[in-house]
């Protein structure tokens, strides 16, 4: 009987055989013909991973809806693929003509918060050049793969620092990397590494604050800091609950006339003032949001913007601050600054 190669009884033969005479059996790497599947299959649309389509302006601080929109439809369960074992979202940035950096932290916290549950992000990058180079500087890819198989390349244009929650205090290795990275915002912006008072002093009680009041899976606040000419953009990211979620969580008893009578931007404005209390009704906690409030009207912090729950505050801009119609909100907290070289001589 003839044999032919690609006969399947045939390959078994042969692998015996080789063994047989001491030659290795040949290894066979599997082929997967997808794409001439969806070429030829009109159904093959059916076997194509649910996918989260950006709308085109991802500017989170001008496109405010649509971007919550966006980042609300990442986080349904609907959106979930399943391969085997392996679970993933799949977002499409493909039509992206505009983003930002807030857009982009939001992005990177919520990464953080998928793989705590073990569900990976993947994604499709812009077809826009400009808009690919902005996301690859601002280290969204870290840690991301290419359809390749092959690592996306860190980015040395921006640093990310996770601080971690439920540790009561910051660690020492927390506060040398905070020194570090504002000793590197002042090089960048002077040209002589130093250090900034007032600017370590907010971070440290910012997320002094954050460890406290902070609720996620993945226990992790991130700060952003994206180096950009004669400027450096901070951001702090948090996807648990949001400020204003938290305080009627924590004080409702004690609040209820102020929550009823007061709308929630009001409510927000007075957690900057340290109307409230802590958790922990300790004499030195609840400091982060008025020492962020002290550095803005001190002129170290350039349009500082605050987005939680329902709210998006703009202390540059008063009158650009409102309550976002029901049901868009944002479930977390997004604190977002620019230093200058001539805020920091202020």
């Amino acid at each position: 009987m003839k044999k032919y190669k690609k006969d399947k009884n045939f390959k078994r033969w042969h692998d015996r055989r080789s063994k047989k005479i001491g030659q290795k059996p040949k290894l066979r790497k599997k082929t997967y013909r997808y794409d001439s599947f969806k070429k030829n299959n009109q159904n093959y649309t059916q076997f194509a991973p649910k996918t989260v389509l950006a709308p085109p302006n991802l500017k989170l601080l001008e496109e405010t809806e649509d971007c919550l929109d966006f980042i609300w439809r990442l986080r349904q369960k609907s959106n979930l693929n399943n391969t085997g074992k392996y679970r993933y979202i799949q977002m499409s940035l493909e039509n992206v003509e505009a983003i930002d950096y807030s857009t982009i932290c939001i992005l990177i916290a919520l990464k953080g918060d998928l793989k705590a549950n073990n569900i990976f992000l993947r994604v499709i990058l812009p077809k826009n050049n400009k808009c690919q180079e902005y996301i690859t500087d601002s280290g969204l890819l870290n840690d991301m793969f290419k359809e390749s198989g092959e690592n996306f390349p860190e980015s040395k244009k921006s640093d990310l620092l996770f601080i971690e929650k439920g540790i009561k205090k910051l660690t020492r290795d927390d506060n040398i990397r905070i020194s570090e990275t504002v000793q590197n915002v002042v090089g960048h912006l002077t040209g002589t590494k130093a250090h900034c008072k007032q600017l370590r002093t907010i971070l440290l009680e910012i997320c002094g604050n954050s460890i406290e009041w902070a609720e996620t899976k993945n226990n992790q606040w991130l700060i952003g800091v994206k180096y950009e000419k004669n400027k450096v953009i901070f951001t702090i990211t948090d996807v648990g609950k949001g400020i204003l979620k938290t305080l009627k969580k924590k004080f409702a008893a004690q609040l209820k006339d102020i929550f009823t009578s007061k709308k929630n931007d009001e409510v927000l404005r007075g957690a900057f003032i340290k109307k409230y209390g802590s958790k922990s009704n300790k004499i030195n906690r609840n400091k982060g949001l008025p020492a962020i409030k002290s550095g803005f009207d001190d002129g170290l912090l350039k349009d500082l913007k605050v987005l939680t729950n329902n709210v998006i505050l703009h202390y540059d801009k008063n009158e650009s601050s409102k309550v976002l119609t029901e049901p868009i909100s944002f479930k977390g907290t997004l604190y977002r600054w620019v230093i200058t070289k001539n805020s920091l001589r202020n």
